[in-house]
C-alpha cells in the first residue's frame, strides 16, 4: 500500500516538475510592416573589421529570414506574395529559384510564423578581401504563430560582399551564394588513421 502511494507521489512531482518547465517563447520585434520595406541595399561603406561583417552577415540573414516567413504566413494574399518575391531574390547573387524555394518550402512545412537568429560564427580563416565568397555558422529559431519555439537548427550560409562603386568612393553590397544548409559537422577521426 506504502509503495503504490509513493509511486503515485513520484508520478505526480515528476508532472508537476515537467508542467513548470520554461518553455522557449519568441521575445523579439515582429512588424510586417518595417518587414516589407527590406531591401538588399548598400550594405556598409567600409569594411575594415570582422565586428563590422559580423553585423551585417546578422542583419541580412535576419532580413532574408523575416521575408519569408512572412512570405509563408501570406498564402492566399497573391500581390503580398508577388512583392516579397522579388524582395527575397534581391538577397542572392544568383537568381537561384532552387535556393528561395528550399528555404520557402522548410519555412512553410513548419508554419514558421518568428524566427530569430543566434550563435553567428564567421570562419576564421576567412579575409576581407571584397568579392571573395566567405561562410558563416549559425542557428536559426522557428516558432508557430502563437510565438512557442518549434524548432532550432544549425546552418551554414555562404556570401560574398561585391563592390558597388558610387561617386568617388566604393561601398558594398552583400549577397547569399547559398542559403540554409545544413552545418557540416567536423570529423572527429583523426585523417592521420588508416586501416
Amino acid at each position: 500500500m506504502k509503495i503504490k502511494t509513493l509511486i503515485q507521489i513520484a508520478l505526480g512531482l515528476s508532472f508537476l516538475l515537467w508542467s513548470c518547465k520554461e518553455k522557449t517563447v519568441y521575445q523579439g520585434n515582429h512588424d510586417p510592416e518595417v518587414i516589407k520595406t527590406y531591401r538588399n541595399s548598400t550594405a556598409v561603406t567600409k569594411m575594415d573589421s570582422l565586428t563590422s561583417v559580423n553585423f551585417i552577415t546578422r542583419q541580412k540573414l535576419t532580413e532574408v529570414y523575416e521575408l519569408a516567413s512572412l512570405f509563408t504566413t501570406n498564402q492566399n494574399d497573391s500581390v503580398m506574395r508577388n512583392i516579397l518575391y522579388p524582395q527575397i531574390s534581391s538577397y542572392f547573387l544568383d537568381d537561384d529559384s532552387i535556393k528561395i524555394n528550399k528555404l520557402i518550402l522548410e519555412m512553410d512545412s513548419l508554419q514558421v510564423h518568428f524566427v530569430e537568429i543566434r550563435n553567428l560564427n564567421l570562419a576564421e580563416k576567412d579575409t576581407l578581401i571584397p568579392d571573395s565568397v566567405r561562410s558563416v555558422n549559425y542557428s536559426v529559431r522557428y516558432f508557430s504563430q502563437n510565438k512557442q519555439l518549434i524548432d532550432s537548427l544549425s546552418k551554414s550560409a555562404k556570401y560574398v560582399l561585391k563592390k558597388d562603386p558610387k561617386k568617388f568612393k566604393y561601398e558594398f553590397v552583400f549577397y547569399f551564394t547559398d542559403i540554409n544548409t545544413v552545418q557540416e559537422v567536423k570529423d572527429t577521426i583523426s585523417s592521420d588513421v588508416t586501416q
